[in-house]
């Protein structure tokens, strides 16, 4: 039986090398570690390439600077988009309804076959939109003249104090300019339905309605030419002739954004810096 005293050396004769020859490597990467990190290793810079770190840093610096500002800028103006967007549905909401002031002298129906303009302007779709045969000042000053040469005077009005709602009156005698007038007033709501974000950002902008107001009667009467078919003759001698020969849809979005106008919502790519690209 053998003695369990006793130890094999030959047990213990493997491990010990092994664990000499670990050792022994180990200690030789370390010394090739160390060796190739002195190796390369600058031993200092010269002023030029001093000079050129600061300058790349300070750049740098500049460009997170810029960065931080056009962050800030859009963070800004989505904003005001979306604070615009929110005010024009609570505006959309209004119910407000005008009392009529002063009796239309030309009556309370339109001459013709839609007599409150209720066809037409379901056709637009203008469903909630309302017609008031009204000759008081909210239907934008409207007045007959009754001194002075005699002039009929046909006028209608969209104002915003009152969303679903479209001033119209005439004199006797004058009925042919009624409908295109009362066409133009509804492309008015139709303006305001489609590009109300545009004239706020305007105003944010700075950008007046003295500014831009020629160019949104021309609109409104040239939609009603080019697209509902009233003669231009009609708002030829008016304060809002269609006199243009290549109106377009979308033209007034292009005249607005040609006085600086804000015609979209806000993205991130409007806002990015671009850096500096190096060779």
């Amino acid at each position: 039986m053998p003695d369990h005293g006793e130890v094999n050396p030959a047990r213990l004769w493997i491990p010990v090398l092994a664990g000499a020859l670990t050792v022994a490597l180990g200690i030789t990467a370390v010394v090739g570690v160390e060796w190739l990190t002195a190796d390369r290793r600058p031993s200092a810079i010269t002023a030029s390439q001093a000079g050129v770190i600061a300058d790349v840093l300070a750049e740098n610096r500049a460009f997170a600077a810029d960065i931080r500002g056009a962050r800030g800028e859009y963070v800004e103006a989505a904003a005001a988009w979306e604070a615009d967007a929110t005010w024009i549905l609570h505006w959309l909401d209004e119910d407000a309804a005008p009392q009529p002031a002063v009796a239309n002298p030309g009556g309370q129906s339109f001459p013709g076959d839609d007599p409150q303009g209720r066809a037409f302007l379901d056709s637009i779709g203008a469903t909630d939109v309302q017609v008031i045969f009204d000759a008081g000042a909210e239907n934008c000053g409207y007045a007959s003249q009754d001194d002075g040469p005699r002039t009929l005077v046909v006028g209608g009005c969209y104002q915003t104090a009152y969303p679903d709602w479209l001033f119209v009156a005439w004199e006797p005698g004058i009925e042919r300019l009624v409908w295109p007038m009362f066409v133009h007033e509804a492309m008015h709501w139709y303006q305001y339905q489609n590009y109300f974000p545009y004239l706020l950002a305007a105003e944010r902008a700075g950008v007046s309605d003295e500014d831009y107001e020629r160019a949104l009667e021309t609109d409104a009467s040239c939609r009603a030419v080019y697209q509902h078919g009233i003669d231009r003759s009609a708002f030829a001698n008016s304060s809002s002739p269609c006199d243009l020969e290549d109106w377009y849809e979308g033209w007034f979005v292009d005249q607005l954004a040609a006085l600086g106008v804000r015609t979209s919502a806000p993205t991130p790519e409007e806002f990015e810096v671009s850096g500096v690209v190096r060779p």
